[in-house]
């Protein structure tokens, strides 16, 4: 057996807070840019349709 013992990992919180940071501004930039694409749309791109269809009624059985 060794009389080492075992040191937990050093943590860099400087490098912690940097990413938070970095994610927290990535998001902003994806908000704002959906924003301006909405406001100024790209020329020669569709608009972007619903993917839902409408839905055709049934019609009642004859008895």
């Amino acid at each position: 057996m060794t009389d080492q013992t075992d040191k937990p990992p050093v943590v860099d919180f400087a490098a912690k807070r940097r990413e938070r940071l970095h994610l927290v501004h990535d998001a902003r930039l994806e908000q704002l840019r959906g924003e301006f694409e909405k406001a100024f749309p790209l020329p020669g791109k569709p608009p972007a349709k619903s993917s839902r269809s409408a839905k055709k009624k049934k019609k009642p059985r004859k008895s």
